[in-house]
């Protein structure tokens, strides 16, 4: 019997696209939870004719895998030093600058992205497991961030589909023992303005599409990213105009920079800076009897792969 909650989810970024990179539990295993796997293959139809109505038997064509999971937004503990979520943000087109001793920071990339390996073992109460491999991973993130919990980065991730294999169940794995921080005194900003809200999202919208390919195995070269829409949404009270006018930047579109600070410890701390951020979509809410904005914008470039900005410290 397989327990859903006895899993191990292993993330290693790839030297060579779509080539293994052979993840372990002893540095690449990652607190995950929400995890979903979702095979999908082209179920090619035979609507032959032949002397009866009753069908033929389907085929299967090309094949490939999609992962979804969250992760907790925390780092290394210590400046300048990358942490295993690290592979999970280089494989969603997030260039990496290490500046040792100091901070890890990620923009998007206007490259080729890098590709990640995942494994996912799923533990029988017998001791034995299912083991899925997917390779030339790539996937797109979405930060979410509440007040008073941890913040986390849902992925979502397609990749070339291996067949699924039973083994032993792997040596226990070696977690991280950093704890993530809570979303609290995070000096929330936009135009320099503190606001008062109580969540923010963040969702990079990358398109990843499959480069289709005959010679190929399962007719499938891997995924590529060629394309990205930055956007999100905050829920912040309302405010007179002389305190913020988000009806005047909304009118004209007006790009302003968002900023917000989560954790203070030395290496586990994240600041996120967007320089444009512009609002489409505004209206009213009730935050539990306080009126409020409900605001949905897009982030945009300001020189060019630098509409968003991670910053661990």
């Amino acid at each position: 019997m397989f327990l859903t909650q006895n899993k191990i989810l292993l993330i290693k970024r790839e030297a060579v696209y779509g080539t293994d990179s052979a993840p372990t539990v002893a540095a690449n295993a990652v607190d995950a939870k929400g995890i979903k796997i979702d095979y999908q293959y082209d179920v090619l139809p035979r609507d032959i004719v032949r002397n009866t109505l009753s069908p033929v038997a389907p085929i299967i064509g090309q094949r490939s895998v999609e992962i979804s999971f969250m992760l907790e937004i925390k780092w290394s503990g210590t400046k300048g030093t990358v942490a295993r979520l690290s592979d999970a943000l280089v494989a969603c087109g997030l260039a990496e600058t290490v500046s040792a001793g100091s901070s890890v920071i990620y923009k998007p990339t206007d490259v080729a992205a890098l590709s990640a390996t995942i494994w996912l073992y799923e533990l029988q109460d017998t001791g034995n497991c299912r083991l899925h491999k997917i390779t030339g991973a790539m996937g797109t993130p979405s930060l979410v961030i509440e007040n008073g919990k941890i913040a986390g980065i849902e992925l979502k991730f397609q990749g070339i589909a291996n067949d699924p294999t039973e083994a032993a169940a792997p040596a226990t794995p070696t977690w991280e023992t950093v704890i993530p921080p809570i979303c609290e005194s995070a000096t929330l900003t936009l135009n320099s303005v503190a606001l008062i809200a109580q969540s923010l999202k963040i969702d990079l919208n990358n398109e990843i599409v499959k480069r289709d390919d005959l010679n190929s195995a399962a007719g499938l070269k891997g995924f590529a990213l060629v394309g990205r829409k930055p956007s999100g949404s905050i829920n912040p009270e309302a405010v007179l105009a002389a305190t913020y006018d988000f009806y005047a930047d909304f009118k004209a579109a007006t790009s302003r920079a968002l900023s917000i600070v989560i954790g203070t410890a030395a290496g586990n701390k994240l600041t996120i800076t967007a320089p444009k951020l512009v609002i489409d979509k505004l209206g009213n809410a009730d935050r539990g009897g306080i009126g409020s904005h409900d605001v949905g914008f897009e982030l945009v470039g300001n020189t060019g792969g630098d509409e968003l900005q991670l910053k661990f410290e």
